[in-house]
């Protein structure tokens, strides 16, 4: 990391190798492909400046990045936003509503950084405060966002580092109202409404309290913004209580009519085993993913992820990959079909209650995969 302008306006470089990961893992939908670019390419780099400060969880972001533009971090007590635009245009900061008036949401201070992809460059060009939004900052209820002047924020970030030192609790922040939480009905009938890939802005569908209240309860924006992103989080606990999520069957309802092959994909599994089996599209490939569960103490589960051809004697494709990923895209574990495999399985792991993870199946460009939580 080099810093060529500092501190007046830090401008920081984008390695080859982030802009190549942020641009891979951009949202595959409009406008939210921006969206996730920019704010992936533009996070780090400003983390490494700053050194000390801490971020939300990456899958959290992704799920975020589907919905609004922005990125929250902590640096010592204080909440930063950081609003990352490609416009050339730093005349004004542009901030969705969504960081200003949803009360869980609202920083202490808004970065303006300035991203050229061209140029593989930051530039930090200003910052201003929740208070100074909220006073100052014109609202356009159209698009939902607040419009600060240039001239009315500080753009020398020397006096940011300044005014953390001597005056920590000086007010950054205005008093917003609080936000009705959404009834658990009327969010599931919401979701379903702006999940669908036809409405290319859900942030502006539906009047601002609802969206916000929608926004502030966090397993709900996760659940909207999995789905945007055309998947959802599978909860394996539930399987325990008899509950099959759409997509997925039980091997009797699978297999109802060849017992034989049933027993025998299930011939190594515990009396007290759960077992569920989603069938794959992947390419001109049907694969079936078996899925076995096992409680154990401390509220822990063991868990066993087999993936196999549909076919009754059918091989998988040379170099098919099953892979474990963990909820922040690290992976932790990987299987490759070789010649003449009818099927592969990862290690069986251990994990706790409220544990995310993601099992990842590819084969040449194509790929799935399939989000769990414990």
């Amino acid at each position: 990391m080099s810093y060529l302008n500092v501190p007046t306006q830090p401008c920081l470089e984008i390695s080859p190798q982030s802009n190549l990961s942020a641009w891979q893992n951009r949202s595959r939908f409009a406008p939210a492909r921006w969206n996730t670019y920019l704010n992936q390419v533009c996070l780090q780099p400003v983390l490494t400046w700053l050194q000390d400060s801490e971020t939300l969880e990456q899958t959290a972001l992704q799920n975020l990045w589907q919905l609004v533009t922005g990125t929250p971090f902590t640096l010592g007590a204080h909440r930063v936003i950081l609003i990352p635009d490609k416009t050339i245009d730093t005349s004004e900061l542009k901030v969705p509503q969504e960081w200003v008036d949803i009360p869980s949401w609202a920083g202490d201070y808004y970065f303006a950084a300035q991203v050229n992809p061209d140029d593989a460059s930051i530039l930090i060009w200003g910052y201003t405060t929740h208070a100074q939004l909220k006073a100052f900052a014109q609202y356009d209820s159209d698009d939902r966002t607040y419009t600060l002047a240039a001239e009315q924020m500080i753009q020398d970030f020397a006096v940011f580092t300044v005014t953390r030192e001597v005056a920590p609790e000086a007010v950054t922040r205005a008093e917003i109202a609080s936000l009705a939480p959404v009834p658990a009905t009327q969010a599931d009938n919401l979701l379903q409404r702006l999940a669908n890939p036809e409405v290319l802005q859900p942030r502006l569908e539906i009047p601002f309290q609802l969206w916000g209240a929608l926004l502030e309860q966090s397993q709900w924006l996760n659940q909207l913004g999995q789905l945007r992103l055309g998947s959802r989080t599978e909860s394996l606990s539930q399987w325990f209580q008899n509950t099959i999520a759409e997509g997925w069957q039980t091997l009797e309802s699978l297999l109802g009519n060849e017992p034989s092959l049933a027993y025998s994909f299930r011939q190594t599994l515990e009396q007290n085993s759960i077992q569920r089996v989603k069938v794959l599209e992947l390419g001109e490939q049907t694969l079936w993913l078996s899925v076995v569960l096992e409680q154990e103490d401390n509220d822990r589960l063991s868990v066993r992820v087999q993936l196999r051809s549909a076919e009754r004697d059918g091989i998988l494709p040379s170099g098919l990959m099953l892979t474990m990923l963990s909820s922040a895209g690290d992976i932790v574990q990987a299987v490759e079909a070789r010649e003449q495999d009818n099927l592969i399985q990862l290690r069986r792991f251990r994990c706790s209650t409220g544990t995310e993870f993601r099992v990842q199946i590819a084969f040449d460009a194509d790929q799935l995969t399939e989000n769990f939580l414990a």
